[in-house]
Parts: C-alpha cells; structure tokens; sequence
C-alpha cells in the first residue's frame, strides 16, 4: 500500500479535519439560505449539521477526555449516553439535513 495513504488511514486528522470543516461550512450554508430565503427548510438543514458537527467532534475528541475514572463517575446512565447518544445525533443530522433540502425544494415549488 501506497505509505501516505496508509499514514492518511492510521492517523486520520486530515480527514477529520476537512470533515469538520465541510460539516461548519455545510451548516454556514444552511444558515444563510435560512436567512435568506425565510425556509423552514433551511433551517432544518441548519439543526441536521449542527447536530453531525456535535457528534463528529465528540468522536473525535472522546478518546482524549473518556477515561475510566470519568466512566466510573457518571455511572451507568451516564455511560449509556456516552455510548447512545453519538450514533442518535448521527441520525437525527442526516435525518436533518435530508429533511431540510426536501422542505427547502417544496418550499421552492409552492414560492417560485
């Protein structure tokens, strides 16, 4: 295997970073066309990448601050939401974002 490729896949930062970066400008986009056009849609759009820019940096930053004394402290409800609640917002951002450029084409059609 190529070795910057395999540097790219051990590591990951780079991808983790345009990620976020992608999921920030993804949701500056839908802020401006919330703003803009005054759709619902966009402002799904908005709440859908928010919440994927949550979970993506809590998973990227988890493994540095998630330890077992901070497991053992939050209990077992605690460790069910540090386990629940990335995948949950995960969906809820597609969902989100999906929802929001289906509201924001309707919204089109029924204004334009």
């Amino acid at each position: 295997m190529n070795s910057l490729l395999e540097s790219f896949l051990k590591h990951g930062l780079l991808l983790d970073a345009a990620g976020v970066i992608g999921l920030g400008l993804l949701g500056l986009a839908a802020v401006k066309l919330a703003r803009r056009d005054q759709s619902w849609g966009g402002t799904m759009m908005a709440s859908g990448a928010i919440a994927l820019l949550v979970a993506r940096l809590y998973m990227i930053l988890s493994p540095h601050f998630v330890n077992d004394e901070i497991l053992h402290r939050i209990g077992p409800i605690g460790i069910s939401l540090t386990y629940g609640l990335p995948p949950l917002l995960l969906s809820l951002g597609l969902a989100g974002i999906v929802w929001g450029l289906w509201g924001h084409e309707r919204w089109l059609k029924e204004n334009g």
